[in-house]
């Protein structure tokens, strides 16, 4: 701001000076033109005398002398005159001259603000680009660990999922032994009551055959026949009722785990189903996030490339403006103008000025010229660093499907940690850096 102030002073002191200079070359102009006059009617009145000195010379007789002498000094007269009408024609050049330059210099006032005026609209359009780049990555950064979050839901789901698969398949294996198992005791069970059926028809035919013998005959043979149907049960079963209260017991354990197992498969198919409903329910909620996502992360992407455009243009223009207003071509108009007009540039203080304010945007522009070269390089490493994050991020979503969960739980810890310690030191090389273009600038 000071410097700035003292700028303004030194424009205002160049005004008046000019108004001075201006009114002194009209006032010496006009004091020209007056003594013109006068030295015209002084040489009128000096030929009028010199005609009366010839008529008395002629009457005196040196009529031929005097008349050489008349030529000769009306012939310095008539130089006299011509270099004074040459000077005074030259000096209405000169002042032309000096109006020219006082255009010029005007010109070049204006032309070196609307510079700071453009300069300082790239500035703050570019610092909002870098505001707006910064609040677009934060968002993505937000919406990667919101997909982080529900990549690990949908794991634990599915390792969940597996685990009940599993448990499953060992309940329907055991189901199908236990099937097999009851199979074979009804066999069992069917095989005994034929039997059974059959030696009571048997012995059902002999009562009716025998039912005219005698009562004696009759009590004999049903003690025989009692006799050898408990031969043939004992002889038939004697495989499977050695120990019938241990078969007994077995029966009824088998029957209980057979139970169980049927409550267990009922349970475990509501709940598969429930789970089946949740999955169905989170993959339409995650896609439904996931198209969302995919549109911001697309919105986003032009975003950045349209600031990218325009940071582009921008850069452009200043070089276009740089190749318009530069050092060389200002140098090379005021060559030809001093050239053309024969004028001295170490003589005049004006040009003088016109040099001091020639090196003053000569170093504007080399200001300008490494501002875009540490923004380019800035956004070149501010790209780099994200795509080795992004890679990072890459490889430990590989690692966590192959870890467990305390593994990933530290491992999440420790990335946080490194990306709050590499936020701040990006926050403090942007200020430094931020820092060292201002100091450029108003130097």
């Amino acid at each position: 701001d000071e410097e700035i102030k003292e700028m303004k002073k030194l424009l205002i002191e160049k005004k008046k000076r000019k108004k001075r200079y201006s009114n002194i070359n009209e006032e010496n102009i006009i004091d020209r033109k007056g003594s013109f006059e006068k030295k015209i009617e002084y040489y009128d009145s000096s030929k009028n005398n010199d005609k009366n000195n010839i008529k008395n010379s002629d009457k005196k007789g040196d009529s031929s002398k005097s008349k050489k002498n008349i030529r000769d000094f009306l012939e310095l007269e008539k130089k006299i005159f011509i270099t004074k009408t040459i000077m005074y024609t030259k000096n209405c050049k000169l002042n032309n001259i000096y109006k020219y330059i006082n255009n010029k210099e005007k010109i070049i006032n204006n032309l070196n603000k609307t510079m700071n005026k453009e300069s300082a609209q790239y500035q703050e359009s570019l610092v909002k680009n870098f505001k707006k780049t910064e609040d677009l990555l934060r968002e993505l950064e937000k919406i990667s660990l919101k997909k982080k979050k529900k990549k690990t839901q949908v794991q634990q789901l599915s390792i969940e999922i597996s685990k009940l698969e599993v448990k499953l398949e060992k309940k329907e294996e055991k189901i199908k032994e236990l099937d097999k198992y009851k199979n074979y005791l009804n066999k069992l069970a069917s095989i005994y009551k034929i039997e059974n059926k059959s030696f009571h028809e048997s012995n059902k035919k002999k009562e009716i055959q025998n039912s005219d013998e005698k009562n004696g005959e009759e009590e004999e043979k049903d003690e025989k026949a009692k006799e050898e149907t408990d031969c043939s049960f004992t002889k038939k079963i004697e495989k499977y009722i050695k120990n019938p209260q241990v078969l007994i017991d077995n029966f009824n354990l088998l029957e209980e785990e057979h139970l169980l197992l049927i409550d267990d498969t009922q349970n475990a198919q509501y709940e598969l189903e429930e789970y089946e409903k949740e999955l169905k329910n989170k993959q339409k909620h995650f896609n439904i996030k996931n198209d969302e996502i995919d549109k911001k992360i697309k919105e986003i992407n032009n975003n950045i490339n349209e600031h990218n455009k325009k940071i582009i243009k921008y850069e452009n223009e200043i070089k276009n403006n740089k190749h318009q207003i530069s050092f060389d071509n200002i140098n090379n108009k005021i060559d030809f103008l001093c050239t053309q007009f024969n004028y001295d540039i170490n003589t005049d203080d004006m040009m003088k000025k016109l040099q001091i304010m020639e090196n003053k945007i000569y170093s504007y522009i080399t200001t300008l010229t490494k501002y875009t070269e540490v923004n380019s390089q800035l956004v070149y490493e501010y790209q780099r660093e994200r795509e080795q994050e992004r890679r990072k991020q890459m490889r430990f979503e590989i690692n966590l499907d192959k870890k467990n969960d305390k593994d990933n739980k530290q491992s999440k810890i420790a990335n946080k940690k490194n990306a709050i310690a590499n936020n701040k030191e990006k926050k403090e090389k942007r200020e430094n850096i931020y820092t060292l273009i201002e100091k450029d600038l108003f130097k």
